[in-house]
């Protein structure tokens, strides 16, 4: 009489340690994960691995690290040339690394995610964000890099952190519904996302009512992207084994035999490729209206706006660098320095409006080696350019000459 209520306890029993080591996996698992973050977190640096252009534990990671200086762009990250951030940096010579996050397609939209993702790591810390002029010369966002550089996790941590405020939710979810795809198969972020787009009364309670649900959704997305970071830092065929990373500090840089040799290098390579000039399809100036026109209604100024408000509300200390124009391709288009100034005056004042420094290197447009193709690709004399500001940026020694429209970090 007596056999079931025992059969019972020991069944209560066999479920209490089965998940009493569920429990216990996991949370070592975490530790691992948290681990090898931690400890490789420099490995991943040169690497565009999806856990960390998607994820969030990498990018936190890297924020909070006072030896690390994350940097936000596109496809000027990726080719390998001499003088590139990433690799100058690589062993901190003055103090610190960078770290870069991003590729091909990486619009302001998308590095939006990317920063919202962080929360609450972003109050007082520097960041630098990179601009290709080529996404303001286009009236809209590609969608389709656009999809390939969304995350649904980035989007959910910003959704429903209580760092930003309803008003800039709303905006960046404006934005975010005319890319369905983006929100596919997410039914709770895809219901979220219209609520907080339409605003009102009954949205605020339907909110409400899916908020445990998100949250809860939201910690399993972030434990699998803490596994997922760490096993991309743990597979020797994905990413290069690294060593402890050290910080070597008080190490000053010879950076006018540095520049000699990134020009040296940027000839040479110029020589070698050998870039024809760009076929003339109009003369000088006469599409200069219809450029700044074109100019003026691209969809990225807003997008662009969006991650300054949020940066602004983050507390973040961003710097704003943007390549030059090329001149010569726009030139051979109809596009005189007129119709370019455009570009520099109406982003100058955009991030003026934020108080935020801004480096625009203009003066470098007609600069035949500045770039190492007709893209938004700079070569190792760009890369000494934008290693010198960052590196004057993170040590506190940009001056307000160098903060305009104009670069005058010449040699």
């Amino acid at each position: 009489m007596n056999a079931e209520p025992h059969s019972g306890r020991l069944n209560l029993f066999a479920c209490g340690t089965a998940l009493a080591v569920s429990f216990l996996a996991v949370a070592g698992g975490f530790r691992w994960a948290v681990d090898k973050q931690e400890r490789l977190l420099h490995s991943a640096a040169p690497d565009f691995c999806d856990a960390k252009l998607h994820g969030v534990a990498l990018i936190r990671e890297a924020l909070s690290r006072p030896d690390t200086l994350v940097l936000f762009g596109s496809s000027e990250l990726i080719p390998n040339v001499p003088f590139k951030g990433v690799d100058f940096f690589a062993e901190a010579p003055t103090g610190f690394s960078i770290f870069p996050v991003g590729k091909a397609g990486t619009s302001a939209l998308s590095v939006l995610q990317k920063l919202g993702s962080a929360g609450t790591e972003l109050a007082g810390k520097k960041v630098v964000i990179s601009l290709s002029p080529s996404f303001f010369l286009a009236e809209e966002v590609d969608s389709k890099y656009f999809e390939g550089n969304s995350s649904k996790l980035q989007l959910k941590e910003l959704l429903w952190s209580e760092k930003f405020s309803d008003a800039l939710k709303q905006d960046v979810a404006r934005a975010m519904v005319k890319y369905p795809k983006v929100l596919e198969g997410e039914w709770i972020l895809e219901v979220a996302m219209d609520a907080v787009a339409e605003g009102g009364y009954l949205n605020r309670i339907l909110l409400g009512v899916l908020k445990p649900y998100a949250m809860l959704d939201l910690s399993v997305g972030r434990l699998q992207d803490h596994f997922e970071a760490a096993f991309a830092l743990n597979d020797p065929s994905y990413l290069p084994a690294a060593n402890p990373f050290k910080v070597k500090r008080g190490r000053s840089l010879n950076w006018d035999d540095l520049f000699r040799k990134a020009e040296q290098h940027s000839t040479a390579l110029a020589a070698k490729s050998a870039r024809r000039a760009p076929n003339v399809t109009r003369a000088r100036g006469t599409w200069d209206k219809q450029f700044m026109a074109s100019l003026r209604k691209a969809q990225e100024w807003r997008d662009f706006e969006l991650v300054l408000r949020l940066m602004k509300e983050a507390g973040a200390k961003p710097l704003v660098l943007s390549m030059p124009l090329h001149a010569d391709v726009l030139e051979a288009q109809g596009v005189s320095a007129v119709g370019r100034e455009e570009y520099g005056t109406r982003l100058q004042q955009l991030v003026g409006k934020y108080g935020v420094p801004f480096v625009y290197f203009r003066d470098h447009e007609s600069d035949p080696v500045f770039f190492v193709d007709q893209h938004d690709h700079i070569g190792s004399k760009g890369w000494w350019y934008y290693n010198k500001v960052i590196d004057d940026f993170y040590h506190d020694r940009l001056r307000p000459k160098q903060v305009t429209a104009k670069s005058e970090l010449i040699p």
